[in-house]
């Protein structure tokens, strides 16, 4: 019995449940134990059932389970290796072939390729000789060896309450005339001092525009942190990361897991939400807002057959991306869609607090001026095609043109058909990461100069500060609109390096390192 154990072709189904686990693994609170527990067992039944087809074919249980582990390396390496092509393709200056038929047709040609690979794959294995020995129970051990190490990388953390965020009460109450209030942020959208400087576009038709509709627009407005997901959590909870994370927070980790749980289970929506008000949250491409079980509403975009983050990621890197967006998510159709969502969310019952996040302004720039699509792109290789990124400044402007016009048209009907006059914060994460022909110092300064425009009925004309930063944005709104009793904090800003997120360097808003007592230092 032992032995039978230790020779049987367990490793088909365990190599198949390693990226699985790699996958969530990699990505902590962002994975459903329910979404994960269903896709494990899929694979285990796709296994064994190609396990036994192979059988009848070549003869042999070891041969059948390495037919499979065939079919999965290839299987797994399809979505990695036809994103690198497609942005290979997709970049003038790469060393590979023009632009052809085969980029045209490249989910077509590629399968073929791999359905070729697949069958001479399996036609070689009928011609070995029938392994003996201790090949099994090596394999076996490998693959024992390989799921056991990604599950001691999970995070210690997993599953664990985040606790950090106060649930104080507040003097407010919500009734039939409350507002519905919406938080919208565009992703790296420049403040306007930034756009005239740097990319030689004047951006005041837009920003008078907001004025004209009642909005009061932070001239010199500041990001507290220059990543998404520590200033929207920050944003979201009215507070700094150290204080949201105390001892939990290690300037040396990079885990997100606790980040992203505050940015979706927040401070803003826990005082709203015990005051009658329901939280409702639009899907974003992007994985901290692409998915939130903790909104009583959660609005998908799109997303083909598979809506769920966790299975979106695993068709993006595995054989299922060649169905493209019929399996996965069309970057494209999920921002439009999300503009009609948005807007149509007036004519809802309410009150409501509403959470938007469009990627764009930031890349990838999937629109002209003119909202025409230029491309298509999944999650998977949306930054894959452009290798400059932020440098593409004529293509940032006329992405960030047609988000002007979109949003204006959502504000329009927000204001139009609401039925009580709306609470609006446009604001933006962080400005755009451009580092070209700029000195540290004014490259992060342009990184933290953001946008920042607030909609408040009958607030007066002084409510909003001209230098105001995202984590006061929504204390200023509560305390204002609901007297929540949320006093202003100090406006700080902070800079960390993406492979260390939490290890904070302050600078002040000429981007220039803080001091332990307060000065200035020339560089960083």
């Amino acid at each position: 019995m032992i032995e039978s154990l230790k020779r049987g072709p367990w490793f088909a189904i365990a190599f198949a449940w390693y990226p699985l686990l790699y996958i969530a693994a990699a990505n902590p609170g962002q994975v459903e134990a329910a979404s994960l527990a269903a896709t494990l067992v899929a694979a285990a039944a796709t296994s064994a059932a190609l396990l036994v087809a192979l059988r009848f074919v070549v003869g042999n249980w070891l041969l059948a389970g390495l037919g499979v582990t065939w079919f999965l390396v290839l299987f797994f390496s399809y979505g990695p290796l036809n994103a690198w092509y497609a942005g290979q393709a997709g970049d003038p200056d790469a060393a590979i072939l023009a632009t052809t038929w085969i980029d045209e047709y490249l989910q077509l040609v590629h399968s073929a390729v791999w359905l070729l690979l697949l069958v001479l794959g399996w036609l070689l294995l009928r011609r070995l000789v029938r392994p003996t020995g201790r090949l099994p129970t090596a394999l076996n051990l490998v693959s024992a060896l390989l799921l056991g190490f990604v599950l001691a990388q999970w995070p210690a953390t997993a599953g664990r309450e985040a606790g950090a965020i106060g649930r104080e009460s507040s003097n407010f109450v919500a009734n039939g005339d409350s507002p519905d209030v919406y938080f919208i942020l565009l992703d790296g959208y420049a403040r306007a001092d930034v756009l005239d400087k740097h990319y030689d576009f004047d951006n005041s038709r837009f920003i008078q525009g907001l004025e004209r509709r009642g909005f009061q627009v932070g001239e010199a407005s500041e990001a507290n942190y220059n990543w998404t997901f520590l200033s929207l959590a920050s944003a979201l909870n009215m507070d700094y990361l150290p204080e949201l994370l105390g001892a939990r927070l290690d300037p040396d980790g990079d885990d997100r897991e606790e980040a992203y749980r505050l940015l979706r289970d927040n401070r803003a929506a826990a005082i709203l939400k015990t005051r009658g008000y329901r939280y409702v949250h639009l899907q974003s491409t992007w994985g901290g807002t692409g998915s939130n079980p903790f909104a009583d509403d959660f609005l998908p975009c799109g997303g083909g057959v598979f809506r769920d983050e966790y299975l979106l990621a695993i068709t993006e890197v595995s054989w299922l991306r060649a169905f493209g967006s019929s399996a996965s998510m069309d970057l494209a159709a999920c921002h439009l869609r999300n503009f009609e969502t948005l807007a149509s969310l007036a004519g809802t019952p309410g009150p409501k607090f509403v959470v938007a996040h469009f990627v764009p302004p930031h890349h990838p720039y999937l629109f002209d001026r003119e909202g025409r699509v230029l491309r298509k792109a999944n999650l998977s290789n949306q930054f894959e095609f452009q290798k400059r990124l932020w440098e593409e400044r004529d293509a940032y402007v006329d992405q960030l043109v047609f988000i002007n016009r979109s949003i204006e048209r959502v504000i329009d009907r927000l204001i139009r058909e609401s039925k009580h006059p709306p609470v609006i914060l446009l604001l933006s994460d962080h400005g755009p990461n451009i580092r070209s022909g700029l000195a540290t110092d004014e490259h992060y300064r342009v990184r933290l100069a953001n946008l920042s425009a607030v909609l408040v009925p009958g607030a007066p004309a002084d409510l909003v500060p001209e230098n105001v930063s995202n984590v006061n944005l929504l204390r200023i709104v509560f305390d204002h609109f609901f007297d929540a009793g949320l006093p202003l904090l100090p406006d700080r800003q902070f800079i960390s390096a993406f492979g260390q997120p939490f290890d904070f360097v302050e600078v002040d808003r000429n981007g220039v390192r803080v001091e332990a007592g307060g000065g200035s230092v020339d560089n960083m």
